[in-house]
């Protein structure tokens, strides 16, 4: 009888073990908030655009996702991500039906714990890191910076939505003494409209510092139209923080060539913050984008997430921008504010 309980006892430890070598996590994010919005005519990137009306709408886009991990031995491991965006208040698609169920991201990855990470499929290319890590909104919601952040950049091809890039190669390094490296290629794949997408970061993290500057160009397709991004559009940026605990400040700038034959020079100067305070975290942001057309546009953002848990919080944002110039002959854009207010649940 004990020998019998004492070899259950090593098979156990046994399967216990062969167990631990593989994973599959299953994980997502729900978030529903009301918001309303004055319908101003300025861009105000994550708000309402220019309606009037309430919405239940989100400020994190909701999704669902598989990721796992698999212990090939001798350092080698692989990784594998899907993940599908959605809207909790119709159940809709996040974007239009055009765009892949997997928007989110879909890679296989293979890891050696000297030598880094290859992967393969569709993901963040490597200067969105940084501009995510310095909007102190995640580029969610009413206040967030987001994609005007990329000062008029954005990743081409119909499903690469600005941020990410599909029919992707990339390498991450591994991490030494703080510093990173990040490049990948999103191929073309024969497409006589969308050109090759190439991008680079470098990313420095220890104790409360951190650097990052990421650039990404297209090379291929056709030269951009007025207003677009094409062959040799470029995007450069840069972030700088420093934590010191009772508050983080953030510096941003981003440097973008594009419009009709990269004739357009755009910069995006931003300062952002998060602060403790109580049992939640205090946002703010403010930024400037200087186009080549002299309209410019500045950014203000503030909001308070209060923690419930470790895994849910309430939170209020509030969005204005404001545009110069003229939006038709006599008529000046007016500024666009909005404000929610909605709850955030991750598992």
């Amino acid at each position: 009888m004990k020998k019998s309980l004492l070899a259950l006892a090593v098979l156990g430890a046994f399967a216990g073990a062969a167990s631990a070598q593989s994973s599959v996590t299953i994980y997502g994010v729900l978030d529903q908030a009301v918001s309303k919005g004055n319908g101003g005519t300025a861009v105000n990137t994550g708000a309402n655009g220019t309606s009037k009306a309430w919405q239940l709408r989100q400020s994190t886009t909701s999704r669902l996702g598989f990721r796992g991990n698999e212990d090939l031995g001798g350092g080698l491991s692989a990784q594998f991500l899907i993940e599908h965006r959605f809207r909790p208040d119709t159940g809709e698609a996040a974007t239009s039906s055009t765009n892949p169920f997997w928007e989110g991201g879909s890679y296989v990855q293979l890891t050696h714990a000297a030598a880094g990470s290859v992967y393969l499929g569709r993901w963040y290319t490597p200067a969105f890191w940084v501009s995510l890590k310095s909007d102190p909104f995640g580029w969610d919601g009413v206040g967030q910076m987001g994609s005007r952040s990329w000062a008029g950049f954005l990743t081409p091809g119909p499903t690469g939505a600005g941020v990410r890039s599909s029919n992707t190669v990339g390498y991450k390094t591994p991490n030494w003494g703080g510093f990173t490296a990040n490049l990948a290629t999103g191929l073309g794949e024969g497409s006589a409209t969308v050109g090759r997408d190439d991008g680079l970061n470098v990313e420095f993290t220890s104790g409360p510092i951190y650097f990052g500057v990421g650039y990404e160009k297209i090379n291929g397709g056709p030269l951009p139209a007025a207003g677009g991004n094409g062959d040799g559009s470029s995007l450069i940026n840069a972030a700088f923080h420093w934590n010191f605990g009772v508050v983080k400040p953030m510096l941003y700038v981003a440097r973008s060539k594009n419009g009709l034959n990269n004739n357009d020079s755009n910069t995006w100067l931003q300062f952002g913050l998060t602060a403790p305070i109580g049992p939640g975290t205090l946002k703010f942001a403010v930024a400037r984008l200087s186009p080549e057309d002299n309209r410019d546009e500045t950014k203000v953002g503030i909001g308070y997430d209060y923690y419930l848990s470790k895994r849910t919080n309430l939170y209020a944002d509030f969005g204005q921008a404001k545009k110069d110039g003229a939006a038709a002959p006599g008529v000046g854009f007016t500024n666009n504010r909005a404000f929610a207010l909605g709850v955030r649940h991750r598992f």
